[in-house]
């Protein structure tokens, strides 16, 4: 009865995290493409920047969904402490809204990219907190994977932007800078995927 009072537990916050996920891909869609413009407002920067936020949101709710289920329900995880899942959730609910933020930000790569670090320094945050106090711990755990992904992708990344002088400000060529970040995003997300492949596809 108490793993069965847990699931319901996780069920409802999984099902708020979807619906904020749902809703910054919603938004991204709505940025991409002008509703009374239509197509023709679909730029290549834009285009360039929706691949980024689709690479990276793809991974990301598929890992917290997976991290959630095989932390809390799928195994007798006995060393999990009973206010581990509200901090959890609460860093997973950041993650949702950094992606509500990435999705109105399409158009400014400069923007798109300093939002990205942010979020993805935020997961560094939540993966260490989640091999410690709420992950299986069998080996090295995908938690602890996604914070070596990350905390590279972070670096590089702010190296990257402070050595190009990439900021706030609008940028003279922004397809330039919107390129990197696609590349820089698919190459991450296929690293998470080929590293973490038994952790996302269980057998």
């Amino acid at each position: 009865m108490q793993n069965k009072r847990r699931e319901n537990s996780v069920r409802s916050l999984v099902g708020l995290y979807t619906v904020i996920i749902g809703v910054a891909l919603s938004l991204a869609v709505v940025t991409l493409v002008d509703s009374v413009k239509g197509l023709e407002s679909v730029t290549l920067n834009s285009l360039l920047l929706f691949i980024a936020f689709i690479a990276t949101l793809f991974p990301f709710y598929h890992g917290a969904l997976r991290h959630l289920d095989d932390a809390y329900i799928e195994n007798e995880n006995q060393h999990i402490k009973d206010g581990a899942l509200v901090v959890d959730f609460l860093l997973l609910f950041f993650h949702a809204l950094g992606f509500v933020v990435l999705s109105l930000l399409l158009k400014k790569p400069g923007h798109f990219a300093w939002v990205l670090v942010a979020l993805l320094a935020i997961d560094v945050i939540w993966g260490v907190f989640a091999h410690f106090a709420s992950s299986s711990m069998h080996g090295l755990s995908a938690e602890s994977k996604w914070t070596i992904i990350n905390f590279v992708f972070v670096g590089a990344a702010v190296w990257y932007l402070v050595v190009h002088d990439v900021y706030l400000m609008e940028l003279p060529d922004p397809v330039k800078m919107s390129i990197p970040i696609a590349f820089a995003c698919l190459v991450r997300s296929l690293a998470d995927y080929v590293w973490c492949k038994a952790f996302y596809f269980p057998k």
